[in-house]
């Protein structure tokens, strides 16, 4: 295991302390930084960790939202062999979504992680959500 694409779920858990997967999303990122293994996000993955981050510190009627989301945000970015990555540009590229979200059974947003895994050779992602389990099934990507 050497590349591993990190999903904004995993990263609300790394970062929610009172969330139930909390120690879980901890120990796998130090596990894996500690294997030496090449972490991926992408803006898309920021873009729904920021999104869904700010409801959660509104839920808990945090009062400065946007300096609590820079500290995780920056906090996430300092994480070890942490690599930046951008779907795939070409225009049959964004058709490839299309037949992602048809053969697997996912939603578009769903589709774009996948592609960008597929494009940059990555094997396995950290998540936590069950929408990838058709995907998983059939051995395209591993899950951590």
């Amino acid at each position: 295991m050497n590349k591993c694409y990190l999903d904004s779920n995993f990263l609300i858990y790394f970062k929610n302390e009172s969330s139930p997967y909390h120690q879980q999303a901890v120990k796998t990122i130090s596990k894996l930084v500690g294997d030496y293994v090449m972490l991926f996000i992408s803006p898309l993955v920021i873009d729904e960790f920021l999104h869904s981050f700010s409801l959660e510190l509104k839920k808990g009627r945090i009062k400065d939202i946007y300096a609590n989301l820079k500290r995780a945000l920056q906090d996430i970015l300092s994480i070890p062999d942490l690599c930046l990555i951008n779907p795939p540009l070409e225009k049959n590229s964004q058709i490839e979504v299309i037949t992602l979200m048809r053969k697997y059974n996912l939603r578009a947003r769903d589709a774009y992680h996948f592609l960008i895994m597929q494009a940059n050779d990555i094997p396995f992602f950290a998540t936590f959500d069950t929408d990838f389990e058709k995907v998983f099934a059939t051995k395209s990507l591993s899950k951590i």
